[in-house]
């Protein structure tokens, strides 16, 4: 493998979604060697923009009007704790939990101010707030929480496949109402290397 391909993922997708066999498959199926690098969403469309990154996976819709994107996946948000609620959560449920969030300067945050905005709902409606710099402490906040603790974050039901398989986290709704999000793939439309973009873009929306 002569040529490096420059792959940047959120946070959520590098940490919880891509490891493993996919980022093989990718590397075998282009021929290139990947440089894989974990950035916000923020971070991937700027080192596109300025040619630095080559192809991005993002779980934020940060548009620029000179990049391409392309939708990838859906995703779903849920509530996630560590032991089962018994009904999807209502106002009087939530209104007991303690949330672990994600700072305020963090696009998933105001991505979900808006669909719990939708819902008449908001992040001042949990009875407490506790906040984090990433999903994978997100995650291992509620994981390793005390039992009884009512301790919840809003988080990728993806990002969380293997502990709901296990029994060792659930994820419930609010209202029973999905809370559906976008992945996209982005790169800059005057990259040369658009026969490795369309084996990947393939790849991923087929796999």
């Amino acid at each position: 493998m002569k040529d490096s391909f420059t792959l940047a993922t959120s946070y959520t997708i590098g940490s919880h979604i891509l490891p493993g066999e996919p980022l093989e498959n990718i590397q075998n199926r282009i021929g290139c060697s990947i440089s894989l690098k974990t950035k916000t969403c923020k971070e991937i469309v700027k080192g596109i923009a300025s040619k630095e990154i080559q192809l991005g996976l993002i779980e934020s819709p940060i548009f620029d009007e000179n990049l391409i994107y392309r939708e990838w996946m859906q995703d779903e948000l849920v509530v996630c704790s560590k032991e089962p609620f018994e009904q999807s959560l209502d106002r009087d449920i939530i209104s007991n939990t303690h949330l672990v969030c994600r700072a305020k300067v963090s696009p998933t945050r105001e991505l979900i101010t808006d669909l719990l905005d939708d819902l008449d709902l908001s992040y001042q409606s949990f009875k407490s707030l506790f906040q984090v710099d990433n999903p994978t402490t997100l995650i291992q906040n509620i994981k390793y929480s005390k039992p009884n603790s009512n301790r919840v974050a809003i988080l990728s039901k993806l990002a969380i496949e293997d502990e709901l398989k296990k029994g060792e986290l659930y994820a419930t709704r609010i209202y029973d109402i999905p809370m559906i999000r976008k992945f996209y793939v982005v790169y800059d439309k005057d990259f040369n290397g658009a026969k490795y973009i369309d084996d990947i873009v393939d790849y991923l929306q087929n796999s």
